[in-house]
């Protein structure tokens, strides 16, 4: 079977490709996805595999049922796109203007489709279901945990379930696993200062929101290097700070974005109160006032000890032992699968596209990303074998 698997994802790779192709040139974002989810739909239909639409507004579950009652397997693709104006020659550059799949979500769709491909084709000698998850809004506000509220993860009850992501910073061909913390949980936040403005040559007779902020800024870095132990990950970055207009005016406001990460939600609840406490300090001793917004986003995503071992088997068998990374430390960067992972034991992986001949752009969320995809064979292939290995 192994054999079998690995053919039919090179057989059907050409059609995986045609598919990617047409979604990068018709991204859309977040709930949006419209498109592509007919897009989606048309796929399954051609393959007469059952699914039910419009979850969570976009999402879309289908099911793949074996000749024998099992387990359930959940594998899941994002769908949406970001709002970047596309900078690549592509010939399937992106025709919708302001939106680009910068973050490889047409790659995932394809690839799973491509999985959908091999396990229906095999479906007579499964013993068990795979479910296949299109979740809208990974990158914000997240479509995994409201498609989980309307009941995907029951009938039939999912057992495991697996994701990738294509990450073109690391080397083509390679699989990239770990165990444990995977990803961060994001926290953003929005401060505004209130101050009182007025001439620059009188500063006396305002209260300098500049001042403030500079402040604040300052005093926020340090709560990550002398109240935060050194063996617990966190960043903190303040990212835009936005105040005034004119050279000789003292503004009224000031306002500051940015963003904490860490793999502990009471670990972000205690840099937030300090965060605050700066604040309320610096307010009562220049007589400003602030307002203090965080939305706290995906909680951190964590990989299943027992599922990795076993996924380490399949997935060596994709690419070779030799290609199989066991990452050493996770990444602060995050992923909504991690609201699957809270709920069901869960491997979520990357897979490299990197590769050292092209001189591609090879960052996410860059307007010039470019990969070959001709690696979407691993990703049809890995999925189908974790489905079907599973359910053995």
């Amino acid at each position: 079977m192994n054999n079998i698997i690995k053919e039919l994802a090179k057989k059907n790779l050409e059609k995986v490709v045609k598919i990617r192709r047409e979604l990068h040139e018709y991204p859309e974002l977040a709930f949006k996805e419209f498109k592509t989810a007919a897009l989606i739909k048309r796929e399954l239909d051609l393959l007469n595999i059952s699914y039910k639409s419009e979850i969570a507004g976009t999402g879309i579950v289908a099911l793949i049922e074996g000749k024998e009652k099992g387990k359930t397997v959940l594998l899941r693709a994002d769908m949406d796109a970001l709002p970047i104006e596309e900078e690549t020659e592509s010939l399937f550059k992106s025709k919708n203007k302001g939106v680009m799949h910068a973050c490889c979500h047409d790659g995932h769709v394809a690839g799973l489709l491509g999985a959908a491909m091999i396990l229906n084709e095999i479906k007579d000698k499964i013993k068990g279901n795979i479910k296949l998850v299109f979740q809208p809004a990974e990158e914000g506000p997240g479509g995994a945990k409201p498609m989980i509220d309307e009941g995907i993860l029951n009938n039939p009850k999912v057992d495991v379930a697996f994701g990738c992501h294509l990450w073109p910073g690391y080397s083509a061909g390679k699989i990239l696993i770990k165990d444990g913390p995977l990803m961060a949980h994001p926290t953003s936040f929005n401060i505004e200062i209130q101050g009182i403005g007025g001439h620059g040559s009188t500063p006396e007779k305002t209260i300098d929101p500049i001042i403030i902020g500079c402040q604040a800024i300052i005093n926020f870095q340090n709560i990550i290097s002398r109240n935060i132990s050194t063996l617990k990950p966190a960043v903190l970055s303040c990212c835009s700070i936005k105040s005034g207009e004119a050279g000789n005016v003292i503004p009224d406001k000031l306002n500051i974005k940015g963003t904490i990460r860490s793999f502990d939600e009471d670990l972000t609840t205690e840099i937030l109160s300090k965060m605050d406490s700066i604040l309320n300090g610096l307010s009562i001793a220049y007589g400003s006032k602030y307002k203090f917004d965080v939305e706290r986003m995906y909680p951190a995503l964590n990989n299943c000890k027992d599922i990795l071992e076993y996924s380490k088997i399949s997935l060596s068998d994709v690419v070779g032992e030799e290609n199989l990374v066991i990452m050493d430390e996770p990444l602060m960067g995050s992923e909504d699968f991690s609201y699957f992972s809270k709920e069901v034991p869960s491997n979520f992986f990357f897979i490299g596209l990197k590769d050292e001949q092209e001189e591609i752009e090879t960052l996410l969320h860059h307007p010039r990303l470019n990969w070959n995809d001709k690696y979407l064979e691993i990703s049809s292939h890995s999925l189908a074998k974790l489905a079907y290995d599973y359910l053995k």
